[in-house]
């Protein structure tokens, strides 16, 4: 008993990372099932499902955090910044082809780069605020969140082929959300002398030239 508490708290991070792998797995080999048994696969739904695997990998393969912030609150801003793309789910398309042409392209550039991000970021990747690596690479060479701006990106995507009241609301609030812990993360990262190194090169923090 006592050498099995000993093992979780010594691998706790793993034993998380792992749990976390299985159910991103299950669900990415679901949705891909669904997709292709509906024979809805098409250039965004293959983005998607590449995105979905590629954020599977990189849960299982992260390295283990150095440090972590400790404040919950910030922890659970950080959380439903990550998680906020699921209140969207269920939401009724509106009849606007026009919206659709537009919503498609909007989408499929954000998968596109948020794949990017995730190989820039590799085992770095964090769905809290911690630090693991400072990653300098890529997109993160241009703007300091480009992840957050993808999935900003993303939603913004999303709510102009599903214009309603509650999805509007849905992204202002997540989109504040991913702008907080973005500060909430620099707050934190800002402790490590690399990191002050790393936002003293890059000056933006989603899009270049702007914010």
């Amino acid at each position: 008993m006592q050498s099995s508490k000993k093992y979780i708290q010594n691998n706790w991070q793993y034993i998380l990372n792992l749990y976390l792998f299985i159910n991103f797995l299950v669900y990415s080999c679901w949705y891909f099932y669904k997709i292709l048994s509906e024979k809805r696969l098409d250039f965004i739904e293959g983005a998607f499902i590449i995105q979905n695997f590629a954020l599977t990998a990189v849960i299982l393969l992260r390295r283990p955090h150095k440090t972590i912030d400790k404040n919950i609150f910030h922890q659970i801003i950080a959380a439903i910044a990550f998680f906020s793309g699921v209140l969207f789910i269920g939401q009724d398309p509106n009849n606007n082809p026009q919206l659709h042409t537009a919503s498609s392209i909007i989408v499929f550039i954000s998968l596109i780069l948020g794949i990017i991000t995730l190989f820039n970021l590799g085992r770095s990747f964090g769905i809290l605020i911690a630090f693991r690596r400072v990653q300098t690479k890529g997109l993160y060479s241009i703007v300091r969140h480009p992840m957050y701006s993808t999935d900003i990106l993303l939603r913004i995507g999303f709510v102009i082929s599903h214009l309603n009241f509650f999805t509007i609301i849905i992204f202002i609030l997540s989109t504040a959300c991913y702008v907080y812990r973005a500060l909430l993360e620099e707050q934190f990262l800002q402790l490590q002398p690399e990191y002050q190194d790393y936002m003293k090169k890059v000056n933006y923090r989603f899009i270049p030239y702007i914010f």
